[in-house]
C-alpha cells in the first residue's frame, strides 16, 4: 500500500471510530414505536441533538412492496433492478417485522437487530419469562416468514421478555422542558431560523442553519431570555449544515440496505459496516468474516463490490447526492482491507 493510502487509511480509521455503526444496530423498531407514543419532552431534546434525522434515516418505505414481487409484470420490472435495489425499493426489514407482529395481535414490544458473525434479531415482550415461552414459537415462525420472503438466510432470532421500567421526570427536567419550549418560541417569534433548543446540558445549546447569519443577535437574545425566566446558564450557538445533512442522511439510506441486503445472505460473508463522510466524499468500510487465504475470498469481495457499485450508480444519479465521490473498502475478518 502506498504511504497516500496508508494515511488515508489511518485518517479513516479515526473517523470510524467516532461514527461505526454500533454494536447494537439501531433498535429500528423500537424507536419507532417509542416515538409514536407519548414522550417525555427532556428525552426529545436530548435525542434531538444527537440524531437529528433518524426517523427518515431508518424507515426507507420505497414503492414497491415486498408481496408486489408476486406478481409476474413487477417481478420482471425487478429482474432489471440491482438485487440492492430491490432493497432498497421495499420496506425495510425492521419495519416489515414490526407490521407482521403487530398483525398477529403484539402490542407491547421491542424489536433489536445486532450485526456479527450471523445477525441477531431479539423480540422482546412486555411480560414475564412465562409469556416469552408461551409465544417463542409463533413469534419464531412470523419473524422468520418475513426474513425468507426477502430471501434471507443469515440471521439468529431470540425471544425473551422485559419488565418495562418507569422513570419519573424530575421537577429539573420539568423545568429544563419549559425552559427549552419557551426559548424556542421566543427565538422563532422574533424570526430568527432555529433547528432546536437544547437546554439539558452545561451550557444551552442553540442549533440554526449556517444560512442564518444573525448568530450574535440570536446568543444574545437567548441570553436575555434565560435570565429573564430565572435560569444562570452560558449560551452556545451551534450553525449546522443542513444541506450536509440530507446529503449524508441519503448515503445512510444507501447503508443501511446494503448492510441488510448483504449481511442477512451467507454468501456475502458480511458482518457489518462503518463510514465516514467528509467534504462530499463518502468512505465506507464493509467488514467480513473472510480470510485473505480462503478460496472464496477474491470472488466474494468482487461480488460485494458488484452489487454496491451497481446499487450506487443506479441511485446516485437521481439524488442531491448525485456529484459525490465514494471509495469503498472491504475488510477481512481482522478489521484488514482484502486486496481485492
Amino acid at each position: 500500500m502506498k504511504n497516500e493510502d496508508m494515511m488515508i487509511k489511518k485518517e479513516l480509521e479515526e473517523d470510524l471510530k467516532k461514527i461505526e455503526v454500533p454494536s447494537s444496530l439501531y433498535d429500528f423498531a423500537k424507536n419507532i414505536k417509542v416515538e409514536a407514543e407519548p414522550k417525555k419532552a427532556a428525552d426529545k431534546i436530548r435525542r434531538k441533538r444527537m440524531f437529528p434525522f433518524a426517523a427518515a434515516a431508518v424507515i426507507t418505505l420505497g414503492v414497491i412492496t415486498g408481496s408486489a414481487f408476486l406478481n409476474p409484470s413487477v417481478a420482471e420490472m425487478a429482474s432489471k433492478i440491482p438485487y440492492l435495489g430491490q432493497v432498497f425499493k421495499t420496506k425495510s426489514v425492521d419495519v416489515m417485522l414490526w407490521e407482521a407482529l403487530e398483525k398477529e395481535g403484539y402490542e407491547n414490544f421491542t424489536l433489536g437487530m445486532t450485526p456479527g458473525e450471523v445477525t441477531r434479531f431479539e423480540i422482546s415482550l412486555e411480560g414475564s419469562e412465562k409469556d416469552a415461552d408461551r409465544e417463542r414459537e409463533k413469534i419464531t415462525a412470523v419473524t422468520e416468514k418475513v426474513l425468507k420472503s426477502k430471501g434471507y438466510d443469515s440471521y439468529k432470532i431470540k425471544v425473551s421478555s422485559y419488565i418495562p421500567e418507569v422513570t419519573p421526570i424530575t421537577k429539573e427536567e420539568e423545568g429544563m422542558t419549559e425552559l427549552g419550549e419557551k426559548l424556542e418560541a421566543d427565538l422563532k417569534s422574533a424570526g430568527y431560523e432555529i433547528i432546536y433548543v437544547n437546554p439539558f446540558n452545561s451550557k444551552i445549546e442553540v442549533a440554526i442553519p449556517i444560512t442564518e447569519n444573525r448568530a450574535g443577535e440570536i446568543k444574545q437574545l437567548t441570553t436575555e431570555s434565560v435570565k429573564t425566566y430565572g435560569f444562570d446558564k452560558d449560551v452556545f450557538i451551534e450553525s449546522v449544515d443542513i444541506e450536509k445533512e440530507k446529503r449524508e442522511n441519503i448515503w445512510m439510506d444507501y447503508l443501511r440496505n446494503i448492510h441488510e441486503g448483504l449481511a442477512l445472505k451467507k454468501e456475502y460473508h458480511v458482518t457489518g459496516y462503518s463510514y465516514s463522510y467528509k467534504q462530499n466524499k463518502l468512505k465506507m468500510m464493509i467488514k467480513t468474516n473472510l480470510a485473505a487465504g480462503d478460496l472464496e475470498a477474491e470472488e466474494t469481495v468482487k461480488k460485494i463490490r458488484d452489487e454496491i457499485n451497481k446499487f450506487i450508480n443506479s441511485e446516485k444519479p437521481n439524488s442531491i447526492v448525485k456529484d459525490d465521490e465514494y471509495e469503498l473498502i472491504v475488510e477481512d475478518k481482522n478489521g484488514k482491507e482484502l486486496p481485492y
